[in-house]
């Protein structure tokens, strides 16, 4: 495209190159699975989301009608949003507080008495950005027992993260952590390990 710039002076055309659209690939899903999806999406912004804080029942029993394996122990506030439900596996007595996003693009479980805190994110997908069409792949989340994951925590796909582990507030965790550590910062690095004195943690390379 070539015309004239407002600063440029009369008759100095300049050259406009619009670049060519690129498209992202995503993963397909079946006829049913967009059915499901769509009637799910309908659900949560009605049903679930509108849903008194204390009828944790109510909200297990619409993600178990679409496939959520969720303990009747479990508590998952009416703000939560939830991406495909029937890869969501919840443990007796965890919590997942206001505002947190479960993108179950792929597996995600969390185990037993563990809690997921306000605005954390955990994300199952993302682009294979070497490939010049971008698709998306998945690999699963695992969250362990007696975890806790503080405020604005993200956890990226693949993640394993062992018993016990606590996550500080708005830490980015992007590799597997062994169990009982208390990590933060994003990458998240360890900075002690629950029942160790703090002198005898060496600090991860």
């Amino acid at each position: 495209m070539t015309s004239a710039g407002p600063d440029m002076p009369a008759g100095e055309p300049i050259t406009t190159v619009v670049p060519e659209p690129r498209r992202r690939v995503f993963r397909r899903l079946t006829f049913g699975g967009r059915l499901a999806a769509f009637a799910w999406r309908w659900v949560q912004r009605s049903f679930f989301y509108l849903s008194p804080e204390p009828a944790n029942a109510w909200r297990r029993f619409l993600l178990r009608c679409f496939g959520a394996r969720v303990d009747a122990s479990a508590k998952i506030f009416p703000s939560v949003r939830i991406i495909h439900p029937w890869n969501l596996t919840i443990g007796p007595g965890s919590v997942v507080c206001h505002n947190v996003v479960l993108d179950c693009q792929a597996p995600i479980a969390i185990g037993a008495h563990s809690r997921v805190s306000q605005f954390s994110h955990l994300c199952t997908a993302t682009h294979s950005y070497e490939r010049r069409e971008m698709p998306i792949i998945g690999r699963p989340i695992k969250i362990g027992d007696h975890c806790w994951l503080a405020a604005d925590v993200y956890v990226g796909c693949g993640v394993q993260i062992g018993d016990g582990v606590v996550v500080g507030a708005r830490s980015g965790v992007f590799r597997d952590i062994e169990a009982d550590s208390v990590v933060a910062g994003s990458p998240a690095e360890v900075k002690h390990t629950r029942g160790v004195p703090r002198d005898e943690v060496k600090p991860s390379s």
